[in-house]
């Protein structure tokens, strides 16, 4: 059975370059983000895993799958702000974007 490594992020920059660097080296992957690139080196699935729901619909079809050896989780955001002027509320919102999808 072909094992999948799942890259979080996929469409572009960072993740979209790690997505092209295992298949080059000869794993299967699949991608996940909110847009789907004109093209991809693998397989390929579209959701935004700042929603918890999408996430956990993720989460649960992957599960399913029986063929994920892997994640690579690159999805994440941030947001440039100067020590002081950091709204705490703000920042546990980024936090759950960062964190919350690799669980």
């Amino acid at each position: 059975m072909t094992k999948f490594i799942v890259v979080t992020g996929a469409s572009k920059g960072i993740g979209r370059a790690a997505a092209d660097a295992l298949a080059e080296s000869g794993w299967s992957v699949l991608g996940v983000a909110r847009h789907e690139p004109d093209s991809f080196p693998g397989q390929f699935m579209t959701a935004d895993l700042s929603d918890v729901d999408a996430t956990a619909e993720v989460a649960s079809r992957l599960a399913h799958r029986g063929d994920v050896l892997g994640i690579v989780n690159n999805v994440g955001a941030s947001r440039h702000e100067h020590f002081e002027s950091v709204e705490p509320r703000a920042f546990f919102e980024l936090m759950k974007v960062n964190v919350e999808p690799a669980l």
